[in-house]
């Protein structure tokens, strides 16, 4: 299976332009943020690396979406000899906001507001502004269960640019439009030191898009160069970055960690996701039908899973009548960490099935190619 360039001959009047190993992918940057999030399990270096450096999975979804999107508007341009703006806004708007709004409602309506603000941490989710807000008033612990949803305020103002972005890469051409990436890519990393030389508070970086926009430039760059030479050079690529990646601190720890990590993971996962789209047998695996449907429901699954691992904790301590540590206890560990990642597939399941997929039909109406085989 080579998908990455079957994309150079796929045919623009074909209406789907579905990337299966995508759907794997979306899963394995879905379970890096899910370890990120779960306690720090110490006796365990490999668990303990997986939680410090599991943010890196946003990194991942990131530079899917933007590989994705000009994957999606170049078949339209193809198609309709242009691209239709308003259109490309309502899909993404349909696809993120009625999830993340009715589950932040849910979460404001079941367990209140702990300090108050609840309501006006809803206003900058609802107004995709949430990554703003971290600026003044930290992370949302106004809305129970919703501090990681910045993610999606951060994504949508990324989708703002998409199509003008892309449009420029249709008016100037590959050479051009490469040397502009590799532009925005040093002024950010300028933009970065500057913050970190003026004691900028974590997470102020971490949430800005114009700080850190490596991820989302590496999709880009990947669709447009569509390498051709031999996959195995990406994952050598793949494998030395992340080596390199995890020999940093955190980049909120160290100015070398500010400047590097977020281009290295960019370039590790640029890699990865190559060598997904190219090597037979991974690109077979990413394919397979668990990893194409955990994929599909990736979306709930970040958004619930928060959520669950809380649930988790205290239901696994309920039904042992004690006091867990999966801080130290191996089983403890697993057995919350297994018990929180089945409530967040039955919970992604039924929100798919019974809520978004309707919604998803819905959009098809201002589709003009279509990026999935069936919802």
């Amino acid at each position: 299976m080579n998908v990455q360039n079957n994309l150079v001959e796929v045919s623009t009047a074909s209406r789907c332009l579905y990337i299966a190993p995508l759907d794997g992918l979306r899963f394995v940057a879905f379970l890096a943020v899910f370890f990120h999030h779960m306690p720090k399990f110490a006796p365990s270096l490999m668990l303990t690396t997986a939680r410090n450096y599991g943010w890196v999975g946003v990194e991942l979804f990131f530079l899917i979406s933007a590989f994705l999107f000009f994957h999606l508007l170049d078949a339209e341009y193809g198609k309709a000899g242009g691209i239709n703006i308003r259109n490309f806004y309502v899909r993404r708007f349909l696809r993120i906001y009625p999830l993340m709004i009715v589950f932040a409602v849910a979460m404001l309506a079941i367990y209140g507001s702990p300090d108050g603000n609840g309501y006006l941490r809803l206003a900058g989710l609802a107004l995709f502004l949430d990554n703003a807000v971290i600026w003044f008033r930290g992370y949302n612990v106004s809305i129970p269960n919703t501090a990681h949803l910045w993610t999606l305020s951060f994504e949508f103002q990324i989708y703002v640019l998409i199509p003008f972005v892309f449009l420029a890469y249709r008016r100037y051409g590959r050479r051009a439009f490469l040397a502009g990436l590799a532009a925005v890519l040093i002024y950010s990393l300028l933009a970065r030191m500057l913050f970190y030389g003026l004691e900028a508070k974590h997470p102020i970086v971490w949430v800005t898009p114009f700080l850190r926009p490596a991820s989302v430039i590496a999709g880009m760059a990947l669709y447009v160069i569509r390498p051709r030479w031999y996959w195995g050079y990406s994952l050598a690529v793949a494998g030395s970055a992340a080596a390199l990646f995890l020999s940093l601190t955190p980049p909120w720890l160290s100015a070398t960690g500010s400047a590097f990590s977020y281009p290295l993971a960019s370039l590790m996962f640029a890699g990865l996701v190559d060598a997904g789209l190219r090597a037979p047998l991974l690109a077979a695996l990413l394919s397979s039908q668990p990893m194409r449907y955990l994929g599909r429901i990736s979306y709930g699954l970040y958004v619930f899973h928060f959520l669950f691992i809380s649930c988790a904790l205290r239901s696994v301590a309920l039904i042992q009548g004690r006091l867990i540590t999966p801080t130290t206890d191996a089983g403890d560990y697993w057995l919350s960490w297994l018990t929180a990642l089945t409530l967040t597939i039955a919970a992604a399941s039924v929100s798919y099935y019974a809520f978004e997929k309707w919604i998803a039909q819905y959009k098809r109406r201002f589709e003009a190619v279509e990026g999935r085989s069936a919802l």
